[in-house]
């Protein structure tokens, strides 16, 4: 699973007992919310940084979009507001669906650990009040298909053979018809998804407690990466002539090479290296190829601008720090 799976996080969904679902809220009512969760976080050791969605510069909405925390469905809640631990390990959106959604960062394996830390920041944000809870339901949430733990486990899934052999629509429909769990693209920069990146999390939260949310999510997790790996063992590692090989050393060297990339063209090339480097065809490691995400983000290139928003420089910049990388800083 480890070599399929690039990040983890953990969602936990609370509401205040004090206030109504938000889609009820008075503006004034959510204004409170957020000034309650704001001087919380002012009391703590550590810094928050405060985004309000309602007043994002292009600065600042590309600083959020290049947090790995923050996915496309955060920033449609025009007014809400995140709030981001300064080390971006952990994320805090008030006023969206539910009064509370608290992200953290965890890591494959140690999902328990995630889970805790999720619980005491919201024991903080409680400021000794009560969310709202049933005592047969559980936490209650503003969809009912969260409520229960409010805990959601989301993993970031490589998954470039089934992509490749057009399988990977067949296995999101059967994980997706039982609305148990969620299997759908990363990135929507065209239908093919040619960076095979897919966020797979569960739906479903009503479990008795978090252990068991967790071994339902990795039974169906471990389904999707089996399949992933046999495919691969299959087609690369038995195979001495094969196209998939072709394209994953065709991939390497250009990436090696180039002076002008796109970030289509990047992601297409990175995730044939990645398939290379987890198959050993290529002599690199696959902690580097992930770096390569990191690195080339919008706003690390147009720092190397100066801070200019030029698509011109940053195809170039982009091309320039993978070659670097790639060639031991040369």
């Amino acid at each position: 699973m480890s070599e399929n799976t690039l990040r983890c996080f953990i969602d936990l969904r609370r509401n205040d007992i004090e206030f109504p679902f938000v889609t009820t809220m008075l503006d004034v009512e959510k204004q409170s919310m957020q000034n309650k969760v704001s001087r919380l976080l002012t009391e703590q050791s550590d810094r928050w940084i405060m985004y309000s969605l309602a007043n994002l510069d292009e600065d600042m909405r590309m600083t959020l979009e290049d947090t790995e925390l923050v996915d496309k469905d955060l920033l449609q809640y025009k007014d809400s507001a995140i709030f981001i631990k300064e080390d971006r390990s952990a994320l805090i959106c008030v006023n969206m669906e539910d009064h509370i959604l608290i992200r953290v960062k965890a890591r494959y394996g140690e999902e328990k650990i995630g889970i805790r830390d999720a619980k005491d920041i919201a024991l903080m944000l409680s400021d000794g009040t009560a969310f709202a809870k049933d005592d047969r339901i559980g936490w209650l949430t503003a969809k009912p298909q969260y409520a229960g733990t409010g805990l959601q486990v989301t993993y970031l899934l490589h998954l470039p053979m089934l992509t490749m052999m057009q399988q990977i629509k067949a296995n999101a429909a059967k994980i997706n018809t039982a609305h148990r769990f969620l299997l759908r693209s990363f990135i929507d920069l065209d239908d093919k998804n040619a960076a095979a990146l897919y966020y797979f999390k569960n739906l479903f939260t009503a479990y008795s407690d978090s252990d068991k949310l967790l071994l339902a999510i990795h039974e169906i997790s471990k389904e999707i990466t089996t399949k992933e790996d046999n495919l691969r063992q299959k087609i690369l590692r038995f195979t001495s002539r094969s196209i998939y090989s072709d394209q994953i050393y065709r991939a390497y060297g250009i990436l090696k090479y180039a002076r002008r990339l796109t970030q289509t063209e990047f992601l297409a090339f990175w995730s044939k290296i990645r398939l290379g480097a987890n198959a050993g065809l290529l002599p690199i490691k696959t902690n580097l190829v992930d770096s390569l995400l990191g690195l080339t983000t919008k706003t690390m290139l147009i720092e190397k601008s100066d801070g200019v928003h030029d698509d011109h420089a940053i195809h170039f910049n982009r091309a320039d720090t993978v070659r670097e990388a790639l060639n031991g800083g040369i």
